[in-house]
């Protein structure tokens, strides 16, 4: 048994997603798959269009054997903790032979030394990052035009395409975390990452969201062209009975009335927040009417709309970054959350429950039981988004709590 462990979000799953796990598949020679994915809230700050459990059939129905949730406090996190967090929880599971993701540069060399010299932080580099802070620049582009004055001979733009800077963080991780896992890239077939735009076939999950909220009909052949049949099938089912689209419209006047009531002091206490944020989050938010004109009004250059989303969503739940470090600094703080499986998955399954280093979650009223400490609380801000989540789902009756404990795992 050789096994393929792929990051994802799924949100939705398109045919450029396929693609990625048939050519890894043939890449690498493995045998199984297991992928951990984004649980309701994803890493741009947004709730997903669908919930977990219809994406996970989606996964299923596609190549991949096992699903595994990637909490919340990395889903909607910056890019270095989401990829942090998720090549964690693969390297935990103490099976996974290779890692597989995609990237605009499709080999890993240029890669490699762009996250070695992250990881390493040389003198150099941390000066350069300095002075490009100090002119007043975002971190992404300070640390970009740091990577390049550092290493020479740098694609060009290869640090602003949104693949490759997943791709170098999933790379950190394995050097972080002294992982055995063999990382493998697949060059990005199709639209960008970042394209709104949707194609007749290959577009990105953006540009299908895009599509639907600006009022595409779930019919249109355009989707057929973007979506495996089992992807278009679940979403119109999920349309149908009204549990999608969602979108982060609904939860507005919840963060609005947030942020109108919290204390800055409070505020700052909020992952991603600092250097005065606060301050503006608040300012803001007693002249916004809805969630765009609040994100328009603090977005700049030095804090791209992005991280304002992200703030907003962390909102939600509540969590600190006092928290979000202890569960970092914690190398064994976590667990291996199944959300669904099919006949290899459950061979995986097996596997992970004697070769695996967290407790593995099939039920989740266990958690209480099987957790302690940092891993419960960290599961509990998994509940907590979900029991947020539901609350946008058009039809009201499906608004109802507790459905982490009320619907059961996916079997394919």
């Amino acid at each position: 048994m050789k096994v393929l462990g792929i990051v994802s979000e799924y949100n939705p799953l398109h045919s450029g997603h396929v693609y990625h796990i048939k050519a890894s598949l043939e890449k690498t020679g493995a045998t199984h798959t297991i992928c951990v994915m984004s649980g309701h809230f994803v890493q741009r700050g947004e709730p997903a269009l669908v919930d977990k459990w219809a994406r996970t059939t989606m996964a299923l129905q596609s190549g991949i054997d096992l699903v595994l949730e990637l909490p919340v406090v990395f889903s909607c996190a910056s890019a270095e903790l989401f990829a942090y967090g998720a090549v964690r929880t693969l390297h935990h599971t103490g099976i996974v032979d290779y890692l597989s993701f995609g990237s605009e540069q499709g080999e890993l060399g240029s890669l490699w030394r762009i996250a070695s010299a992250l990881y390493d932080e040389p003198a150099v580099y941390r000066d350069l990052l300095r002075k490009h802070l100090s002119d007043g620049h975002s971190f992404p582009v300070a640390r970009e035009k740091a990577l390049t004055g550092y290493l020479r001979g740098l694609p060009e733009n290869i640090m602003s395409q949104s693949n490759n800077i997943l791709a170098i963080e999933y790379l950190k991780a394995l050097k972080s975390l002294r992982s055995n896992m063999q990382p493998t890239t697949i060059k990005r077939h199709g639209s960008s990452y970042q394209s709104t735009v949707i194609n007749q076939s290959f577009s990105s999950a953006s540009a299908i969201r895009s599509f639907l909220k600006d009022g595409g009909s779930i019919n249109n052949p355009l989707l057929a062209g973007n979506l495996p049949e089992a992807s278009l099938r679940i979403l119109q089912e999920c349309f149908q009975n009204g549990r999608g689209p969602v979108y982060a419209k609904p939860f507005a006047n919840i963060i609005l009335h947030k942020l109108r009531m919290m204390p800055p002091e409070v505020l700052e206490r909020v992952p991603d927040v600092k250097e005065g944020l606060e301050n503006r989050l608040i300012a803001s938010a007693m002249k916004s009417g809805s969630l765009d004109e609040l994100i328009n009004l603090v977005t700049t250059n030095r804090y791209p709309s992005a991280r304002i989303r992200r703030i907003t969503a962390n909102l939600l739940w509540g969590i600190t970054k006092s928290r979000l470090q202890r569960y970092l600094d914690d190398e064994n703080c976590g667990y291996l959350r199944i959300l669904g499986f099919n006949g290899r998955g459950l061979e995986l399954l097996k596997r992970i429950q004697h070769e695996g280093t967290l407790p593995v979650i099939t039920k989740v009223s266990d958690y209480r039981t099987l957790l302690s400490g940092l891993s419960k609380e960290m599961f509990e801000f998994d509940i907590r988004a979900t029991d947020t989540y539901v609350l946008g789902f058009p039809n009201p009756s499906q608004r109802y709590g507790n459905q982490d404990f009320s619907t059961p795992i996916v079997r394919a």
